[in-house]
């Protein structure tokens, strides 16, 4: 019988980084753009059989988030960038890597170059490998995403193997694609990889009690829901704040430690890039205004301005575009 795989690789740019949902198989991402100047973002994905390997480069400052796959649990980490990256609003140190239960939310906020790696995997086909190397299975946790700790240079030897397979198989491409049998192999040996590397891991101090940067990131969620629920404009952050329970100070220094902005700027960043991607999409009989007044921007003057100042073009240019394309 065929063992099924494939392998793609996009390379996106500009304003094409926002239109990239399907970097994770299954699910779908939004990317938030800080600034449309110089992005660069590469994206390959290899199927065998019923996992995906996958893995991601950003040469800019970006904030995605969306849900992991829900019918498969996912091991991530980060292969560049650990000190620059946060996951749900926690700092990623350099040998974690992430644990993500079958449907949970995900925060990516990287302020630099980063690049991050995915196995999506069944857990009963992560389950039989662990067996079969060990005679026992692994202990996974299923209410939310958490980091593990591998031993000094484990993250290293994780990306190697990645990296082995995704090259392999972009050099096979161009001469029709791996052989069923190489396909197999290769499985095997992303699949007993990953399993040896859960086992040699060790619990993270974060993970092993309750978290101030889980409550952080739901705060976070819930304030943001509330900024882009309908059309309210400009939901003063006093009005935030008070919704919240928490003081003003409070929320800017939470918003501040846990993201790197002010709250003002986070949800602005959201609106805008709301914004943009409704542009990009836009059919002929859709204006600038009525974008505008969907994300809350009832003055247009000032709507120009923030959308120029941070993609470095008018909206107007930008809805030309997407009409030309």
């Amino acid at each position: 019988m065929l063992f099924q795989n494939s392998y793609l690789q996009h390379y996106y740019s500009g304003f094409e980084p926002s239109q990239a949902f399907d970097v994770v198989y299954g699910t779908s991402f939004e990317h938030r753009l800080l600034s449309a100047k110089r992005t660069s973002m590469k994206h390959q994905r290899l199927t065998l059989g019923d996992i995906r390997l996958e893995t991601g480069w950003y040469n800019f400052p970006v904030i995605a988030r969306g849900s992991m796959p829900k019918t498969a649990i996912c091991i991530g980490f980060m292969a560049e960038g650990a000190d620059a990256t946060r996951i749900n609003t926690t700092q990623i140190a350099t040998e974690e890597i992430q644990i993500y239960p079958a449907g949970v939310e995900l925060l990516y906020h990287a302020a630099s170059l980063s690049r991050w790696v995915n196995f999506v995997v069944p857990e009963e086909r992560l389950q039989k490998m662990a067996i079969e190397r060990t005679g026992r299975s692994l202990t996974l946790l299923r209410a939310a995403a958490y980091s593990i700790r591998l031993p000094v240079g484990g993250r290293r030897a994780l990306t190697r193997i990645t990296d082995d397979a995704l090259n392999l198989a972009r050099r096979l491409q161009s001469t029709g694609g791996m052989t069923s049998d190489l396909a197999q192999e290769i499985y095997g040996s992303l699949l007993a990889g990953y399993v040896d590397a859960l086992f040699d891991a060790v619990p993270s101090r974060k993970s092993g009690k309750p978290s101030i940067e889980v409550r952080h990131h739901h705060l976070i969620n819930a304030c943001e829901r509330l900024v882009l629920a309908g059309t309210e404009a400009d939901v003063a952050l006093a009005d935030i704040a008070k919704r919240s329970g928490y003081s003003m100070r409070s929320l800017q220094l939470i918003f501040r430690r846990s993201v790197g902005m002010t709250p003002g700027r986070w949800f602005m960043t959201a609106r805008l890039n709301g914004a943009l991607r409704d542009l990009l999409a836009c059919d002929q009989t859709c204006t600038v205004s009525e974008v505008a007044m969907k994300w809350g921007f009832r003055h247009m003057s000032r709507f120009s301005h923030y959308y120029q100042k941070t993609f470095g073009e008018l909206p107007s240019e930008t809805l030309n575009r997407s009409r030309v394309n």
